[in-house]
């Protein structure tokens, strides 16, 4: 499925109650796609992509019509549901954040799942959370368990594979 049409790309009910919906390939113009789910993005689409590229990557993909009013419903909800957690909040984007959890009450593991739990009472979605010494790796820890996980970094794990990684470099140098 793919996000990326207009409202006449929406789906229509038909007299049994059954639902029919658009297909990628049957788009024409140049917009481009707002989202695609993970199954799509196995076959190569993103967001951002070129719908006309996507659909020939994607033809059987389902078209929805993008919604921006929703959206921008639930990026409130999800960012009050994270600003519930820790108030030091950075938007970033419709759907992501950096939060400052080090004042915040409990490990990492507690304060991860305390959000992904306010995430998802506010909204019944799912979220990934990334918890590092800094934003960069914060971002990387979240995409490393996508869609629906928890990785952190601490600082000791950052200071133990650089010491690891100079130790290599240095031997490199010094071995005959």
């Amino acid at each position: 499925m793919v996000v990326a049409g207009r409202r006449s790309d929406a789906p229509r009910t038909n007299p049994d109650g059954t639902r029919e919906f658009s297909r990628l390939r049957d788009y024409v113009g140049r917009g481009v796609l707002t989202t695609a789910t993970y199954e799509a993005r196995a076959l190569g689409v993103h967001s951002g992509m070129p719908a006309m590229k996507a659909a020939r990557l994607a033809p059987d993909a389902i078209l929805l019509p993008v919604n921006f009013d929703l959206y921008r419903a639930y990026s409130r909800l999800f960012k009050d549901a994270v600003r519930s957690i820790s108030s030091s909040i950075e938007d970033v984007g419709i759907d992501e954040v950096y939060a400052d959890v080090s004042l915040t009450n409990g490990d990492a593991e507690a304060i991860a799942r305390r959000l992904k739990s306010a995430v998802f009472e506010a909204t019944n979605l799912t979220c990934s959370v990334g918890i590092a010494p800094n934003k960069l790796l914060a971002k990387l820890c979240s995409d490393m368990q996508k869609p629906d996980g928890i990785t952190i970094l601490k600082l000791v794990d950052c200071v133990i594979e650089m010491a690891l990684v100079e130790f290599a470099a240095m031997d490199r140098h010094t071995s005959i």
